[in-house]
């Protein structure tokens, strides 16, 4: 990990270079401190934020790799090989090497072709173990009946073993009707419990780039530099100091959550049959050594983390499933003094508005470990197990007295659909994988790098430059013409007619 973050470091540091960006040179911090420290309020005119990320770098501030114009949209379809061919950065990537679940396709050839990730790869032992049993019990009912009949024709009914299967075979059909009943319900229910936590997992995402649109429409604007305008000194170094800190509040976050789909804990693999699962003992999870203090030193060389910050954070004496929190109250924290001195715009609506959105993600996030805790109870699990589980070992018994030898594929093929139907149903109440199938889980190294992208470049640098306003919107050229002839004396009529015809 520590060899990961220090190569990722380097590849940020040259692609600065390379835009004639220098990277970040430590903490943005307000420099009102020993102001306050004196209890004088300073003047709002003379406060400034430090700046640095802003320091001598273009009116955007924003790097657009080459063929990047799908760059910070929800993730694509990624079955196809090359689709989506750089593997995902934990902390600092923005840009998703994979689909944030398992995608499909709708032609059923594509559908039957798949095998990873698929209630196929779940239930193929549950399956060969009942066919089993089917032809185990066939060749007892030929060893042990006094009647004969065909290999695969159906037993007499006059037998007595035959006629006492029989009766196995009604009682077998009324747990039928009670399981497909039960199951079909539990299978609703852990379906919702995984688009809950998705839609959840999306709901930070939202609330969070909510909160970097706010800062950037509120932060205070410099002169006007020609036709547009950028951030004050003050308002870009608050948004660029507050947006790194929720970006890594976000990757904090998920970090601390048990999973092993976080394209470390399953080798980033991408959908499709050609690569197979890590096993169990080879999944490690990054948020543990992200987090350790030797990580928060590593985030601190690719510069995502100051010196100062991580101190404070190792000081705060929380443990590192809390370091997110440390940096959501550090955001509002600045956020508020910005308002203070002039760095976002002074409104009661404008603040209120943004202290809603940051507990609001506070409670989004807390969602994500509520419906983990609260997904299911032990007993209506442990009830659907047993109902599934004898449903299909009495199959064999009680479906070979009506169909014989033809049991046997009938009894692998309920097999596939009740075990399969169970499987998955467990597979949607893990939606992290750490229990079930890989193949099922919410990718969590997708959401940190959509999240990287949204929140470090789209919105701050959508709000850096700013058009003035024309004063009558856009006019073609006859309206421009007739403006003209109309209102000769007006001083803006000649350059108008000449940037309407090109002239000049």
């Amino acid at each position: 990990m520590h060899h990961m973050i220090s190569t990722f470091s380097a590849a940020a540091a040259l692609s600065s270079v390379a835009q004639g960006l220098a990277p970040p040179r430590g903490a943005v911090r307000l420099s009102s401190t020993s102001s306050k420290m004196q209890g004088l309020a300073p003047p709002r005119t003379n406060v400034r934020l430090a700046s640095t990320l802003f320091d001598d770098v273009p009116v955007t501030p924003l790097y657009r790799a080459p063929g990047s114009a799908f760059q910070g949209m929800p993730s694509t379809p990624g079955w196809e090989s090359g689709r989506l061919d750089e593997l995902t950065d934990w902390a600092t990537s923005d840009r998703a090497n994979r689909p944030v679940m398992c995608e499909y396709r709708s032609e059923g050839g594509w559908l039957w072709s798949k095998w990873r990730g698929t209630v196929l790869q779940m239930v193929l032992v549950p399956v060969l173990a009942s066919m089993s049993l089917t032809v185990t019990t066939d060749i007892l009912a030929h060893a042990f009946s006094e009647a004969d009949w065909s290999l695969f024709g159906v037993p007499p009914a006059e037998d007595a073993l035959i006629s006492q299967l029989r009766g196995l075979a009604t009682l077998w059909e009324y747990q039928l009707t009670l399981t497909i009943f039960v199951l079909t319900f539990f299978t609703q229910q852990a379906y919702a419990h995984y688009r809950s936590v998705y839609f959840c997992a999306r709901a930070i995402q939202g609330r969070i780039n909510d909160v970097c649109l706010l800062l950037a429409v509120g932060a205070t604007r410099g002169e006007v530099e020609g036709a547009t305008s950028t951030y004050s000194d003050d308002g870009a170094a608050l948004v660029t100091l507050c947006a790194r800190l929720i970006r890594l509040c976000h990757t904090f976050f998920w970090a601390t959550t048990p999973t092993t789909s976080d394209g470390v804990g399953d080798g980033g693999l991408v959908d499709g049959d050609g690569p197979t699962d890590l096993e169990p003992s080879e999944r490690v999870q990054a948020g543990p050594e992200l987090l350790s203090p030797q990580g928060l030193r590593s985030l601190v060389a690719a510069g995502q983390l100051t010196a100062n910050e991580r101190t404070a954070l190792l000081k705060t004496g929380l443990p590192p499933s809390q370091y997110w929190c440390v940096l959501l109250e550090w955001v509002g924290q600045y956020a508020l003094e910005g308002v203070d001195h002039a760095a976002l715009r002074d409104s009661p609506g404008f603040e209120e508005r943004l202290l809603r959105e940051l507990t609001q993600i506070r409670a989004e996030m807390f969602s994500i470990g509520d419906f983990q805790a609260g997904r299911m109870p032990l007993a209506y699990v442990q009830l659907v197990q047993v109902l599934v589980d004898s449903l299909v070992i009495i199959a064999p018994v009680a479906l070979y007295a009506k169909l014989g030898a033809l049991s046997i594929p009938l009894c692998g093929l309920l097999t596939f659909f009740f075990k399969g139907l169970l499987e998955l149903s467990k597979s949607f109440l893990d939606p992290f994988g750490n229990e079930g199938f890989p193949g099922q889980n919410i990718r969590v190294d997708v959401l940190v790098s959509e999240l990287n992208f949204g929140a470090q470049s789209r919105w701050s640098a959508a709000g850096a430059v700013l058009p003035e306003r024309d004063r009558d919107g856009p006019r073609p050229l006859d309206t421009v013409l007739e403006y003209c002839s109309a209102w000769p004396d007006d001083p803006g009529c000649e350059a108008d007619a000449v940037a309407a015809t090109g002239d000049g």
